[in-house]
């Protein structure tokens, strides 16, 4: 532990550092407490991204390429916490649901809407480019599994019948 120092006058009325701290341990030189690098730019200023140098008209980052990737990175809110928040909210209602048949009703419809909300990031997936294989190896099934539960079928879309053209 590191002893404290203190200015404590002594009889002339000049300050003298005395160390405090539990009797018989030894003071610690006294050392600066900021971190070697903390005033690399001290009189600078710099791009809160990249730790580049800002051009004059600049107040934050040096350039939109900074300024856009570090506010998407600021923007993020969902993580781990919050799903986890978010089964401890599911927990809760299916304890209240074992209960009463109204708050039964009320759980299986928050299931059937999450369900709904699960194809539909499973769609976004799929439109940008994830496989079948990608999104089963994060769910712990199969591609095949995957594909089972989250694949949608192509709506044929015909006309009357007998003209040959789609509608």
């Amino acid at each position: 532990m590191r002893a404290a120092r203190t200015a404590m006058p002594d009889r002339s009325g000049m300050a003298q550092d005395k160390p405090r701290g539990r009797p018989g341990e030894k003071a610690a030189p006294h050392t600066n407490s900021t971190p070697a690098g903390a005033n690399h730019h001290r009189n600078r200023r710099v791009c809160d991204r990249c730790g580049k140098p800002l051009p004059a008209h600049r107040r934050r980052f040096c350039s939109d390429l900074c300024r856009v990737r570090q506010q998407k990175a600021e923007r993020i809110i969902e993580d781990a916490d919050y799903a986890a928040g978010v089964k401890r909210l599911v927990r809760a209602q299916s304890k209240r649901a074992g209960a009463d048949l109204v708050m039964f009703a009320m759980f299986a419809e928050s299931v059937e809407y999450a369900r709904a909300r699960l194809q539909d990031a499973a769609d976004q997936l799929i439109a940008q480019g994830y496989s079948y294989g990608d999104i089963g190896r994060v769910l712990g099934i199969t591609r095949q599994g995957a594909r089972q539960r989250f694949g949608r079928q192509h709506e044929v879309v015909t006309g009357p019948a007998g003209t040959g053209r789609a509608g």
